[in-house]
């Protein structure tokens, strides 16, 4: 790794605001190609605290160059099982992973600190100013000047807001708790359960399988703390048992006046690239990560800050960013308990792909009111089928 010389100071050709997935792919990207890359991290390890349900698809890996690492991996399942509220279920089966998140966010970084990078734990950024050929970030640990700026810190995003490109942003809100098998016991040990249902509030449950242990959590726009209380006493769980909990801000909706400018790019939660349906997000942060790393080498290559444009261009074309996924959570957000229902009895325990139209339809006919509602169901079955198609 080679800084150069601006001025009297030594200045890096990217400067990377946050070690998380999004950060830590484009940092190896970066750093694997040779470029000078400094990643700065507010936290004092990283990944810590973990925030997340820790579930990652094989397919979010092979995408993006990656192969599993026993380091990380807790224990593979076969996909995601939505309970309905008068227990019918579905599968959406695709391969993946309980992963230990902290781990697998330091592999990451680690992979490029192992190339040259430079990580500065416990640095704040606290602004940042474009000059005339740098961009400059003052931190609490000092001042770092960079040819390049990748704002990948996370759903509060401060870079983005601070230009400008952040106009609005919508939160739902998460909450888990961690128990062990001894502790507790639920049936379905090899898939992702999410319970579905109008009192998750826009959102789901979820009672993830990690070996020795679950997550038990619920994620949506109301009370969370409530909320998974009543699910922890529906489960029958003795909330007192608890091993870890975990709370954070899941991007539902954000508008961006675009992802890029010269020299800057915003990526994974900062960029407001999580599926609204699932509240997935490892998958799109890896995603936005490379393609943020791949544009970055190819400015500095050319010498070319402009060029930043072909990220905003290229992520708009990312399934992560399809209109169809929100426009399908803009419709469940306000199912009842009779709509999930309806879909439970339409899918009668089947694999999603296998639902046709005309099985649909034929459903439908049992409960008429729902023929009014067939775009809306067939939008659903596009941003499902986007999903397991894409990875989680």
């Amino acid at each position: 790794m080679k800084l150069y010389t601006h001025g009297e100071e030594l200045a890096y050709d990217a400067i990377i605001v946050g070690a998380g997935p999004a950060g830590g792919m484009a940092s190896r990207i970066l750093s694997e190609k040779g470029y000078s890359v400094l990643v700065l991290e507010k936290k004092k390890a990283v990944g810590l605290p973990v925030q997340c349900a820790e579930a990652l698809s094989h397919i979010a890996l092979e995408e993006n160059g990656l192969e599993p690492q026993n380091d990380w991996i807790k224990q593979k399942v076969k996909g995601a099982r939505p309970v309905m509220p008068d227990g019918s279920f579905f599968y959406v089966k695709q391969n993946g992973y309980s992963i230990i998140r902290n781990r697998f966010d330091s592999w990451l970084v680690r992979g490029a600190v192992d190339s040259g990078a430079v990580l500065k734990l416990r640095c704040r950024a606290k602004g940042v100013k474009r000059t005339p050929d740098n961009w400059r970030v003052s931190t609490d640990s000092g001042e770092f000047e960079g040819r390049m700026l990748i704002g990948a810190d996370g759903p509060s995003s401060n870079v983005a807001r601070w230009l400008g490109m952040l106009t609005d942003r919508e939160y739902a809100r998460a909450l888990e708790y961690t128990f062990r098998t001894r502790d507790f016991e639920y049936p379905e040990k090899d898939w992702l359960t999410f319970i579905m249902g109008a009192a998750w509030n826009g959102g789901s449950a979820w009672v993830f399988p990690r070996d020795n242990e679950w997550n038990v959590g619920v994620g949506g726009f109301g009370g969370a703390p409530d909320s998974l209380n009543r699910l922890v006493k529906q489960l029958g769980i003795d909330a007192g048992k608890c091993t870890r909990m975990m709370a954070g801000l899941v991007p539902y909706r954000f508008r961006l006046s675009n992802m890029a400018g010269p020299g800057v790019m915003i990526a994974g939660d900062a960029a407001g690239t999580t599926n609204p349906i699932i509240g997935s997000g490892i998958r799109s942060a890896l995603s936005s990560g490379r393609i943020a790393g791949e544009t970055a080498c190819q400015v500095l290559e050319s010498e070319r800050p402009e060029l930043t444009v072909q990220y905003d261009m290229r992520m708009k074309k990312e399934p992560c960013l399809e209109p169809i996924l929100h426009q399908s959570a803009g419709y469940l957000r306000h199912w009842t308990d009779a709509d999930w229902n309806f879909l439970g009895m339409m899918m009668r325990g089947r694999d999603e792909s296998e639902l046709t139209v005309l099985q649909g339809a034929v459903s439908a006919l049992k409960k008429p009111k729902y023929l009014l509602r067939g775009k809306e169901f067939m939008t659903i079955r596009k941003g499902i089928k986007n999903t397991n198609r894409n990875g989680w």
